[in-house]
């Protein structure tokens, strides 16, 4: 007997810890509607800074309080035209994200372009109904980010994470509104895919990451929430085939919160290298006898890089030095390299010759910005004439070339 007492002690100390372990998995089940994300060692660790571990310290958010929340912080933009006679015209909607209390709004620069380009102003419609009036601050083709401001206080700000800290197979809420009678649609699903550089019918590329939750045209500029209900992203692109589905791209959080930030302090974002030209691929029809391959010059604007280099019209730029140019997506890879104010070397094909000559670049403003420029049909007719049709003997040819080419080589260009 006396030999047995020596494990009572121990047993009675292992039923009270199994005591407490199991009125602590009751706690827990009974509190609320809210679950413990339990930390991973392979997410947190003793080393990492308390500012890093903080952030997974964090409690997922119950689902109903996650669409709520959501519904506050996320507005629906749109833009509509109409002639002399009150016809609707033309018209744009998409979606936005509410950054501050006093009414600083995130969305993407395509979703505001019409309404630039005509110099209005957006309508802003919160979840409740109320409508107002938005500020276009700037808007960055480049990375396709907008910032917008309307005149409100005490308004719901999303809470930003960070995008960085994303990883396959998380679940994430978008939230956007795919039609006018579908506004404030909240959509769920996993992040599919990260690093994703997507390339646009312009030559745009954008950094993106990939999710599966259901985004249609009117989602781009709408958020994405992680589980703890902070934004991660901006809901951007979607992959259109009819042979798949689910392929959305989100602009990380982290991309688009920094280039925000050059928004609201200067209107545009410092430093983007501006060739001050409108250029297209080479079309089947636009082939000329000899002609290399290129992007060609549709329009020159006076005053700028391009002009002040003697670019011209029906120009076909091969290289940008000596990197080859044979296609929009090339010149805007090649545009990355750059900065206001670098000097490079042009090679570009005129008259059925190459020729060389050194381009500044300008630099990106609101009053000279960067963009996909729509052509109607009649002058695209026109310019496919005058490149074809002026350019088809070699007395055309002679006559067409540029007076200024001793200049451009007295100023140091060479003929390649």
């Amino acid at each position: 007997m006396k030999e047995n007492k020596k494990y009572y002690v121990p047993v009675l100390c292992l039923c009270l810890l199994l005591i407490l372990c199991l009125s602590a998995g009751i706690l827990a089940v009974s509190y609320g509607d809210v679950s413990i994300v339990p930390i991973q060692a392979d997410n947190v660790s003793s080393a990492l800074p308390a500012t890093e571990a903080s952030y997974w310290l964090r409690v997922e958010m119950d689902s109903g309080k996650l669409y709520q929340t959501a519904l506050q912080q996320t507005v629906h933009i749109f833009w509509k035209e109409y002639d002399t006679e009150g016809d609707l015209t033309d018209s744009s909607s998409a979606s936005g994200i509410i950054l501050s209390q006093d009414g600083y709004i995130l969305t993407n620069a395509h979703c505001v372009s019409s309404a630039l380009a005509h110099g209005d102003k957006m309508q802003v419609e919160m979840s409740d109904g109320t409508i107002y009036e938005g500020t276009i601050i700037g808007a960055d083709t480049v990375t396709d980010v907008a910032l917008m401001k309307i005149e409100a206080t005490g308004l719901n700000a999303a809470t930003v994470g960070s995008s960085k800290r994303l990883q396959g197979c998380d679940t994430i809420f978008a939230v956007g509104n795919p039609g006018d009678d579908m506004k404030f649609t909240v959509t769920s699903g996993i992040v599919s895919g990260l690093d994703r550089d997507i390339t646009f019918s312009d030559g745009t590329t954008l950094h993106m990451f990939q999710i599966d939750a259901a985004v249609n045209p009117g989602n781009s500029g709408g958020p994405v929430y992680d589980i703890y209900g902070r934004v991660v992203g901006m809901v951007t692109a979607k992959y259109l085939d009819l042979t798949t589905e689910g392929i959305g791209f989100a602009i990380p959080i982290d991309d688009a919160m920094a280039i925000a930030g050059e928004l609201k302090e200067h209107g545009y974002v410092p430093g983007r290298p501006l060739l001050g030209i409108t250029v297209q691929n080479i079309a089947e029809d636009y082939i000329i006898k000899g002609s290399p391959a290129g992007v060609i010059i549709f329009s020159v604007e006076e005053g700028l890089a391009g002009d002040m280099a003697g670019l011209r019209r029906t120009d076909i730029i091969v290289s940008i030095d000596g990197k080859a140019i044979t296609s929009l997506e090339e010149l805007t890879a090649v545009k990355r390299d750059y900065k206001a104010g670098d000097t490079v070397t042009v090679r570009f094909w005129r008259g059925g010759e190459f020729m060389e000559t050194r381009m500044t670049f300008g630099e990106v403003t609101p009053e000279h910005a960067v963009g996909s420029v729509t052509i109607d049909e009649e002058e695209q007719t026109r310019f496919q004439e005058e490149i074809t049709g002026g350019r088809e003997d070699e007395e055309t040819e002679a006559a067409e070339k540029p007076e200024e080419t001793e200049t451009e080589e007295e100023a140091g260009a060479e003929e390649g």
